[in-house]
């Protein structure tokens, strides 16, 4: 049976309120993230199915994301372990 997870990943525009999407992660999803991840900052925008809609967001109106908790098997390029003070 695969471990699965929920994350919430918020993403902060630069105008407007964050939007918050949950997921839920299986085990394939966890062991496809880094190389989503490398793939996703090649691009000029992130889209997300959620709630049957498909959404187009350009990454130049995107502040920051967070994804709680942070995947396990982040790309080694990734700065892991910090504590923000």
């Amino acid at each position: 049976m695969a471990d699965n997870t929920q994350a919430t990943i918020t993403i902060h525009l630069v105008h407007g309120e964050p939007l918050k999407f949950s997921l839920e992660l299986t085990e394939a999803k966890k062991m496809g993230v880094s190389e989503d991840i490398e793939r996703a900052l090649q691009r000029n925008s992130m889209a997300i199915e959620a709630d049957n809609k498909l959404r187009i967001i350009p990454y130049s109106n995107v502040k920051y994301v967070e994804i709680d908790p942070a995947p396990t098997g982040l790309p080694i390029t990734i700065i892991q372990g910090a504590k923000q003070i």
